[in-house]
């Protein structure tokens, strides 16, 4: 099984590169692994530099339990044949995640970009308030972004820009996925 990781910052695109990538390697050959499952149901918390409030910390590769992922991704790798993608804005700060990896694509967009997404999929999808959406951004999550998803994106095997769609670099992957 040939194992493709799939990082950036939230909302640059990742699970859309990777919706792409099982269309263009084939469903039956393909299997998406997102690391959002694999949250602890306690978080740690965090200090924001912005307000000092603490905040329950979803953008830290702390919040990922690394074993449970670990054992359910080689546990998968085990059965061998096809493709797994990993879904993942820590995976590359992961080292044992990272290490599992043939190939490593980290996706990019700027940061209005990226709250512009971030906003209109948790406006539908969690339901929250704008402000909330805002507030919640602006405390934390740009903070842990540099802190750990921006400086993750040296391990990766290629960066796609993903500010106004793939421009033919999902096939570009896809391609070079199938050579590995």
């Amino acid at each position: 099984m040939k194992v493709i990781g799939v990082s950036g910052c939230s909302a640059s695109g990742k699970s859309t590169l990777c919706e792409r990538l099982v269309s263009l390697l084939g469903e039956d050959r393909t299997e998406v692994v997102v690391l959002d499952r694999f949250y602890k149901k306690e978080l740690p918390r965090m200090i924001s530099p912005l307000d000092g409030a603490e905040y329950p910390d979803w953008n830290s590769p702390d919040s990922i339990d690394r074993t449970a992922a670990y054992e359910y991704i080689t546990g998968l790798i085990s059965r061998g044949g096809g493709y797994l993608l990993i879904d993942g804005a820590f995976l590359f700060c992961i080292d044992e995640l990272r290490e599992l990896c043939d190939y490593k694509i980290y996706v990019t967009a700027s940061i209005e970009t990226r709250l512009y997404r971030r906003i209109k999929r948790n406006l539908i999808i969690k339901k929250q308030s704008l402000e909330q959406i805002a507030d919640y951004y602006l405390a934390s999550v740009r903070y842990r972004e540099k802190e750990y998803s921006i400086p993750s994106m040296r391990y990766a095997d290629i960066v796609i820009d993903n500010e106004n769609g793939f421009r033919g670099m999902d096939g570009f992957c896809a391609g070079k996925i199938r050579e590995l």
